[in-house]
């Protein structure tokens, strides 16, 4: 082999090589690119892939059962509270009323449903809860727990979480629970939580505008990955 052939011979080993690894950082870069990519600016988290709500079956404010298949076709924002909440809950539902009037005046008046799931559904009778929702909105749906344990594949995907804190007697107690909101989308399928703001003093401040503006957030994430 010639000293001209050898040079040559290296010398496309080496471009080989360097295309080889030219190639690698571009695709480091590409994909670190693709990592940081924020889902949406939310107060919360907004999740790539949505995930599954398993099968349930609920009792509504009206006596009605409530299923996953109630919840296809449409949005549903998720509060979790009871009527014997003392600040909080009326905060929350407060806040979903006033939400309600922002999407009254955009295009997602029709296709985006409210629920309240009560965490006491010892006290939160289908009539209390009718009463009590009546106060803030009407159009709120109200859920409760019935017999059985149909109800664990809605709360267990949704991670609702419910500590029950007994006074004197097994009838006085409190629940201390999440104030999130949880985001399902139209098949019925978690797509986002999202976290009240708080104050200096670390305590939760509900703002129904966030909420609406955060939504529009979600939902036009979910409608480009959708290509609509």
């Amino acid at each position: 082999m010639t000293l001209k052939k050898t040079v040559n011979k290296f010398l496309y080993i080496g471009l080989g090589l360097s295309i080889i690894v030219i190639f690698f950082i571009v695709l480091r870069i590409l994909f670190g690119l693709y990592q940081s990519q924020p889902v949406a600016k939310i107060k919360g988290v907004a999740l790539s892939d949505a995930m599954p709500i398993a099968d349930f079956v609920l009792e509504d404010q009206h006596g009605q059962t409530f299923t996953q298949a109630d919840l296809l076709g449409k949005w549903h924002i998720v509060a979790v509270g009871y009527t014997h909440c003392g600040d909080i809950c009326p905060m929350t539902l407060l806040a979903l009323s006033q939400f309600q009037r922002y999407l009254a005046q955009s295009e997602f008046e029709d296709d985006v449903d409210i629920i309240f799931y009560t965490v006491d559904p010892r006290r939160d009778t289908a009539q209390v809860l009718t009463d009590y929702l009546a106060f803030f909105s009407p159009e709120i749906i109200g859920l409760r727990q019935i017999e059985g344990l149909t109800y664990l594949g809605f709360v267990n995907s949704l991670n609702i979480i419910a500590i029950y804190e007994y006074g004197a007697t097994n009838d006085n107690y409190s629940v201390s629970h999440s104030v999130d909101f949880m985001v399902i989308n139209p098949e019925g399928q978690l797509q986002a939580i999202l976290e009240p703001e708080t104050n200096h003093f670390g305590e939760a401040t509900l703002s129904s505008k966030l909420l609406f503006e955060d939504f529009k957030q979600i939902r036009q994430h979910y409608d480009d990955a959708k290509g609509s």
